[in-house]
C-alpha cells in the first residue's frame, strides 16, 4: 500500500511525537536522578577533602596531646583520691586566711587517660584571703580547676564572705595505681 505526501508526514510526525514524547518520559526522570547523584558527589567530595585535612592535622594533634599528657603526669600535685583534692585545698585554705566550714568528697569521673576527683567546700574569706585562696588554686595547686563559685556576704557581717565551692581536680589514670 502505497501512501500518499499527506500520509508520509502524518506518519513521520506521529512517528516523531510519539518517540520525542517516550524520550522525554524517560531522560527525565534520568536526569532528575543524575542531578540528585551530582550533588551526592560533590557533597561527598567536600567530607572526604575534609577528613584528608584531619587525617593530615593528627600527628600535630598527637604531639600536642602527648605534650599535655606528659604535663598532667608532670604536675607538681599528684592526686591519687578526693581526699587528697580535699587535703590540698585545706592547706592552701589555711594559708591564704580562709576558714574551711564543711567539706565533702564528689563522685570521681573516670575518663581515657585521666581520672576528674571532684570536691566540695563551704568557707568563710574576706575579700583579700579569697583572691589569695584562688589565685593559690589556679596557679600552684596542681591541676585544679574552679567549677562552681558562689559569694554572699554573711548575714551578721558584710565584710565576711560566705563562699560555696566545686573543684576539680586531674589525675592520670597510672598516679592512682603507684606508677
Amino acid at each position: 500500500m502505497a501512501l500518499n505526501k499527506r500520509e508520509r508526514i502524518l506518519l513521520v510526525t506521529t512517528i516523531a511525537l510519539l518517540v520525542g514524547g517516550m524520550s522525554y518520559l524517560l531522560i527525565l526522570p534520568l536526569t532528575k536522578a543524575w542531578t540528585s547523584l551530582r550533588g551526592q558527589i560533590t557533597v561527598q567530595r567536600s567530607e572526604l577533602q575534609m577528613v584528608r585535612t584531619t587525617i593530615a592535622h593528627a600527628p600535630g594533634w598527637r604531639q600536642q596531646y602527648d605534650v599535655l599528657r606528659g604535663s598532667l603526669g608532670n604536675a607538681s600535685e599528684r592526686f591519687s583520691s578526693p581526699t587528697d583534692v580535699l587535703k590540698k585545698v585545706q592547706e592552701v585554705g589555711s594559708r591564704a586566711g580562709v576558714a574551711i566550714i564543711n567539706s565533702s568528697e564528689l563522685r570521681s569521673v573516670e575518663k581515657d587517660v585521666y581520672r576528674e576527683l571532684p570536691v566540695k567546700c563551704t568557707f568563710e574569706a574576706t575579700t583579700e584571703s579569697l583572691v589569695k585562696f584562688l589565685y593559690v588554686l589556679q596557679t600552684g595547686a596542681g591541676s585544679m580547676n574552679v567549677e562552681l563559685l558562689q559569694i554572699a556576704p554573711r548575714p551578721d557581717s558584710s565584710c565576711i564572705l560566705r563562699c560555696d565551692i566545686q573543684i576539680r581536680a586531674l589525675s592520670g589514670k597510672m598516679e592512682g595505681l603507684g606508677t
